[in-house]
């Protein structure tokens, strides 16, 4: 798993965007306040002299001699709320002025600074975007063949039009994969010749031709024990709702009859796109999916069990797996449609033994008809966001409203913007960091992340907790290991076997964005693990530590004010980029 470490809610992120200053600071590395002789550091400057109420109450003639005020990043007090007592409640005290000045958006469920800067981020993109079309469209100069993938991408992602004529017909080639899914579950049943290995080669065809993951998912990630390799994963899933609690909770009882008539909604729209209400038929078929669901959930870990990296890490073989699961499923033969043989697979980590276990009984038992509603409604519900009106309404009513409090839909650009981002997200990195990226500012952090790493290193040679030599040695071994990328990679991914042709649906090139990610998943199951390769894509507000590599790793976007400004003093930089969890 991946750890994110920045928060948006610490002091320092509170009161760091730019201001002006009141007072000027010498040529020195301090200064002092001109009318209460108080000693700044030349970088808090100007925090020190808005908070200091002597300051505002003695204001002196070396302010009205200035011919112009000193703009400096730095603290923003504008941001805190003084008349709260900080023993009383710290964060409204350091937070207050920012969280009145910045009510929730009606689109999103939360907002903060990095939401904030993801606007920003996503408003320069679509300018970069835009730019691409007006050059396409004037021939003023040829397009790269990434930069003119990624414009068709988002031409499509915005063609609003298009995609309500074609309703639900390039969803067609999926929906004819879970029928022969459904088949096979028939074959199978009856003790037919092969039948297993059609049913498991029919479920592992539907992530291989269109990236949609069925009962359980599979991915690539490094050996928990070996990052130097990295190995198949095998984890749970097959469920519509968030997690396993939906199901059982009994404060989400209002969830669970919302979700079913939400799952009934869309298996109604399957049939007829103009409907409003869901037919008796598809609320029996929702209730037969839901009860499936509901047999999977119940052997899912919790998302506390499954933090736990020892009771996820299960190495074994693709057989062995086979044997534990009571040969009721042919994982070799869905190993094979979906990803690599066993042989080639090798050593494979099922994080999720007892949930993978239940999968195999489901699947050797359902019927025919409750197997092809259940894969009918997972194929909608994977690609709700990408279909006409009917679709998106109805998923963003129960996912975003329902669930998760959004007051409203994003606008469309937004959106199309999000899709381009998860199929082309590289290229677009790339284009952005040409434009908006500061090289200079690099340096500058890679300096501040190894005096905070050498001072971690000195207090690993002295803490007296660690009373083991051997652990210490260990611990000094890795923090030697300890590796930082910052901007963006130093190996872009290639990605000229995704063909975005003009003739393509939307949907057509969106099935083709997730098999391209997905064999690129592949590729690294059972191989050495790729230590160029990036988690986040450079544009994102984030950044994150990866255990398993040893790593942290600072996007380009991140590399801006509030989280990080190389002309702002380094305390403002070490409390902002460097908050951890």
């Amino acid at each position: 798993s991946i750890k994110i470490v920045l928060k948006a809610n610490t002091f320092l992120l509170a009161v760091l965007p730019t201001m002006t200053t009141t007072h000027a600071a010498a040529d020195g590395d301090e200064t002092k306040c001109p009318c209460c002789d108080n000693p700044w550091s030349r970088g808090t400057a100007d925090m020190f002299s808005q908070l200091c109420a002597m300051c505002d109450e003695k204001k002196t003639a070396v302010e009205e001699e200035k011919e112009e005020p000193l703009v400096v990043p730095g603290l923003d007090p504008s941001n805190m709320d003084p008349s709260v007592r900080p023993s009383d409640n710290f964060y409204m005290y350091s937070n207050g002025g920012w969280v009145q000045n910045n009510p929730i958006p009606p689109g999103y469920p939360s907002w903060n600074s990095f939401l904030m800067l993801h606007v920003q981020s996503q408003e320069r993109l679509k300018a970069m975007l835009q730019d691409l079309e007006t050059k396409k469209a004037k021939g003023e100069t040829a397009l790269s063949a990434d930069e003119a993938k990624v414009a068709r991408f988002y031409a499509a992602a915005m063609d609003e039009a298009a995609i309500e004529v074609a309703g639900t017909a390039p969803l067609r080639p999926l929906l004819d994969l879970c029928a022969a899914a459904a088949d096979a579950t028939c074959t199978a049943s009856a003790g037919g010749a092969g039948g297993d290995a059609l049913l498991a080669t029919s479920v592992g065809r539907l992530v291989a031709q269109c990236g949609m993951s069925a009962f359980f998912a599979i991915g690539a990630s490094p050996d928990n024990k070996n990052s130097d390799h990295s190995l198949c994963q095998v984890y749970q899933g097959g469920l519509g709702l968030p997690d396993r609690d939906y199901y059982f909770d009994d404060d989400k009882e209002d969830k669970r009859v919302a979700y079913k008539t939400h799952v009934a909604l869309m298996l109604t729209l399957l049939d007829d796109p103009k409907a409003t209400e869901p037919t008796a038929e598809s609320t029996e078929a929702a209730e037969s999916v839901y009860n499936l669901e509901m047999k999977l959930a119940e052997a899912h870990m919790t998302k506390t069990e499954n933090r736990d990296p020892n009771a996820t890490y299960n190495p074994m073989t693709v057989a062995e797996l086979t044997e534990r699961c009571g040969s009721a499923f042919d994982f070799a033969s869905y190993f094979a449609a979906a990803a690599k043989s066993a042989e080639e697979l090798g050593r494979i980590n099922v994080r999720n033994t007892k949930a993978i276990a239940k999968v195999a009984e489901v699947v050797s038992t359902v019927e025919k008809d409750v197997m092809h509603q259940y894969l009918r409604w997972h194929a909608v519900n994977k690609f709700a966001a990408y279909l006409s009106t009917p679709f998106v309404n109805a998923d963003f009513n129960f996912f975003e409203k329902e669930l998760a409090g959004t007051a409203e839909i994003k606008p469309r650009w937004k959106r199309a913007m999000a899709f381009t981002d998860s199929a082309l997200g590289e290229v677009q990195g790339k284009l952005y960091c040409a434009k908006h990226f500061d090289e200079s500012s690099k340096g500058h952090a890679l300096k501040i992340v190894e005096n905070v790493r050498q001072a971690l290193e000195d207090r690993l040679k002295e803490v007296d907790w660690m009373t083991s030599d051997a652990t210490r040695e260990e611990a000094l071994k890795k923090m030697s290991r300890f590796r930082v990328k910052i901007g963006y990679p130093d190996k872009w991914i290639d990605y000229s076997s995704l063909k975005i042709e003009e003739g393509d649906s939307f949907l057509e090139m969106v099935f083709k964005a997730k098999v391209f990610d997905h064999m690129r998943d592949v590729k690294e199951m059972n191989a050495p693990t790729d230590r160029d390769k990036w988690f986040m894509y450079p544009h994102v507000i984030n950044a994150y530590y990866h255990p398993s590599l040893n790593e942290i790793v600072f996007p380009a976007a991140i590399l801006q004010p509030p989280f990080f400004n190389a002309n702002a003093d380094d305390a403002v930089n070490y409390g902002a980029i460097g908050a951890g969890e």
